[in-house]
């Protein structure tokens, strides 16, 4: 059932950007504070205060702008122990593996989470508005958008050697996900071909390309949230190849009406990616 009343949109997003930060900024600071109780180094206590203050002004942003846009305050407030008890699990336990596991899996469920809470007041069905639907037999031929992506990722690494454009290309960016893991395939499988694909395209094909697209136009939307699909991916030489394939992804959203294809194709992408990685190291 569809809400008929208007929200402001940029609020929300607003208040997304601001909670996430909160929640990622709360895990750092919960680590300098076990650090320095266990620690007892001096110096850290002015880094400790600046940051205190920074935690509080975001805390108070997230719980401001939650009233603003009618979400229950508790939606902040739960996020608070959460984040707290897995702060203290990584402490103690001292696992790099753990860690990096922990941390992912708390910034992108803890965005799934928000948007939910956000999408609530859309529309009683949340799955149907991120549109994850089946679709149907005849439209599995839009999968193939995927491969037109390819020459144009082909054609940007041409120009990148062409041009001996240093900064975009390959370093040890794979290298050093592959040793944080202890090269565990099974783990770095689980992050990058589970949960990656399906919260990465909830939170940019679901969410973010749909709100932009009903403030402007589908075009808008298509290249918002792919220019910062591409940007959180943060290593230069990704950032470009995985904006294109952000508007592929976009575009299969678009054409099936349904976001599990664009989270199997992302699947795939990744899963590929991880085989060429793993034989290249």
């Amino acid at each position: 059932m569809q809400s008929t009343k208007k929200y402001n949109h940029i609020l929300d997003l607003f208040f997304f950007i601001f909670l996430l930060l909160f929640i990622i900024l709360l895990d750092q600071y919960l680590s300098k504070i076990l650090n320095f109780i266990f620690t007892t180094d001096s110096k850290s206590i002015i880094n400790i205060l600046l940051f205190s203050i920074i935690i509080i002004l975001f805390y108070k942003i997230s719980i401001f702008t939650a009233n603003k846009i009618n979400i229950p305050k508790f939606s902040v407030y739960i996020l608070i122990p959460i984040v707290i008890f897995i702060g203290i699990i990584k402490f103690f336990l001292q696992s790099n593996i753990t860690s990096i596991i922990l941390e992912v899996l708390l910034v992108d469920v803890g965005a799934i989470f928000i948007i939910f809470q956000i999408i609530k007041r859309y529309d009683f069905n949340v799955k149907d508005w991120l549109g994850l639907n089946l679709i149907s037999i005849n439209k599995i031929k839009y999968f193939g958008i995927y491969f037109l992506a390819w020459p144009i990722i082909i054609l940007w690494s041409q120009l990148i050697e062409y041009f001996n454009l240093e900064i975009f290309k390959s370093n040890n960016y794979s290298k050093e996900i592959f040793d944080s893991l202890n090269n565990n395939y099974f783990l770095i499988f689980f992050l990058a071909c589970i949960v990656a694909p399906f919260c990465e395209e909830v939170i940019f094909r679901g969410y973010l390309y749909k709100i932009v697209k009903e403030k402007s136009n589908t075009v808008t939307g298509v290249i918002i949230n792919s220019i910062i699909f591409g940007v959180i991916h943060l290593e230069p030489s990704t950032i470009v190849p995985a904006a294109i394939l952000g508007v592929a992804l976009s575009i299969i959203r678009i054409k099936t009406k349904s976001l599990l294809p664009s989270i199997t194709i992302h699947t795939f992408h990744n899963l590929l990616a991880l085989i060429v990685t793993s034989q290249t190291l």
